[in-house]
């Protein structure tokens, strides 16, 4: 194939989520279709990491940024699942090795930037057009700063970012979904580009909105994206193909499926070769008493001394083996999900009780998906420290008297979901900073077996 005048190609990977099983066919689409161009830009739009597969978790995100370099990228940005997903010294060393620039413009350092991003990335191409690459990624105020980050309101970021650049051309790389990309689209004049992610959106053959280019590639490495554009000799797009191919239709070839298990076996090898606790039984998770489900919400009670606990049963995915490893925990708790301590009144509990139960009873058979949430389905809604006699709510023991204080603690993706809005607008909510459930019960076992 000859060099193509004044095109520019650009690839794009979002919201891979560690689904590597497309990763060798994405990555043989990213050298296919650079193949012939002087001017081919390489990105993902973030959440490329993801704890629930156990290589990820091993290496806290290494091995992903690993596999990025391989596909020659020009530049990312972060999603939540980096941002939020690890903790601020692991996200602070996630690049160090990375060939790649992060660009992200609304994520700060105690008001500085990280010293793994920069603010925007300007490239020129082979035929003399400048173009600034912007990066911004979903802001949630609750849980940045918790996690010690500075969070920037994208929009009025982008419109500075905007009125100040001269470049021939700007390319947005948004972890910030679909409804923020087509509000920017009609706001900004001079946004040439929008590659969008975060809400797992798919644009098949792209969108148009007033002079804005939008494309997005779906989840899961499920979809690649392609955008090929001809410009003329003053920089104006003359030209435009944009396309998210499906890669279902791309060919597996000899090694593929071999190499995607190796990605796997991994894992697990790595999570199994630490040991947690030897425990004096183990326990099954099943109606009525849900032991595995008690078991997990004593230990996260304890641990932040809120004597009550709300799990839904789903959360346990595995039985808890006698014998338990990191590799057991990975696989009984994969959630991306903290606790939430809620303060409420004992009359807004008993509101909040109801809920549950009634709302719970609807979801428990059914298929989660999001939020963190990584198990099969919901689950019956089991409680610690709450129990239901005669028809009277019991807080240890005691009847709830509607004027008092109460604390309790629920999943994180009860806060962030739509489920349950009586417990979303009651009361406190202090979402527990850093640590994910399963982290906790692994260093609370480890910390009693070697004490």
């Amino acid at each position: 194939m000859t060099t193509q005048e004044n095109v520019l190609k650009i690839l794009h990977l979002n919201d891979l989520h560690s689904h590597f099983e497309n990763y060798p066919k994405i990555k043989r689409f990213f050298a296919d279709k650079s193949e012939g161009y002087s001017d081919v830009l390489r990105f993902d739009i973030g959440d490329n990491v993801d704890r629930s597969h156990a290589l990820s978790e091993a290496t806290l995100g290494q091995d992903n940024v690993a596999l990025m370099n391989a596909l020659d990228l020009t530049a990312a940005t972060i999603g939540n699942n980096e941002g939020l997903g690890l903790p601020k010294e692991k996200l602070d060393k996630l690049y160090a090795h990375a060939n790649f620039d992060v660009v992200l413009a609304n994520l700060k350092d105690k008001g500085k930037q990280p010293s793994w991003a920069v603010e925007k990335k300007r490239v020129t191409t082979s035929f003399g057009m400048t173009i600034d690459i912007f990066g911004l990624t979903a802001p949630y105020p609750l849980a940045y700063p918790q996690m010690g980050w500075d969070i920037l309101e994208p929009e009025s970021v982008l419109a500075q970012q905007l009125l100040e650049s001269d470049a021939d051309f700007t390319i947005l790389l948004s972890h910030l979904g679909w409804r923020f990309d087509e509000q920017a689209a009609m706001t900004f004049d001079n946004l040439n580009l929008i590659l969008g992610a975060h809400t797992h959106h798919l644009y098949e053959y792209g969108k148009y909105i007033n002079d804005t280019m939008l494309a997005a590639a779906g989840r899961y490495g499920e979809y690649v994206g392609e955008v090929t554009l001809r410009f003329d000799d003053d920089f104006q797009c003359i030209q435009s193909e944009i396309m998210a191919e499906d890669v279902h239709h791309l060919a597996v070839l000899p090694g593929d499926k071999e190499w995607i298990q190796h990605q796997v076996n991994q894992g697990h090898e790595r999570l199994r070769a630490c040991q947690v606790a030897q425990l004096s039984q183990a326990f099954t998770n099943r109606l009525p008493e849900y032991e595995a489900t008690q078991f997990v919400a004593g230990i996260i009670g304890e641990y932040y001394q809120v004597p009550a606990v709300v799990l839904n049963s789903g959360m346990i995915v595995e039985e808890i083996p006698q014998q338990l490893t990191l590799d057991d925990l990975h696989d009984i708790l994969p959630h991306s999900i903290r606790m939430v301590k809620f303060t409420v009144t004992g009359l807004e509990l008993l509101s909040i009780m109801q809920e549950l139960y009634d709302i719970g009873n609807y979801l428990k058979t059914q298929r989660i998906v999001g939020m963190g949430f990584r198990g099969k389905q919901f689950g019956d809604i089991v409680t610690r420290g709450l129990d239901n006699q005669n028809n009277e709510l019991l807080y240890q023991g005691s009847p709830v008297i509607l004027t008092q204080t109460y604390a309790i603690l629920v999943p994180d993706q009860y806060l962030f979901a739509s489920y349950f809005p009586i417990l979303k607008s009651s009361g406190s909510a202090e979402i527990q900073f850093p640590k994910f459930m399963r982290e906790i019960i692994a260093d609370d076992l480890s910390n009693r077996d070697n004490s």
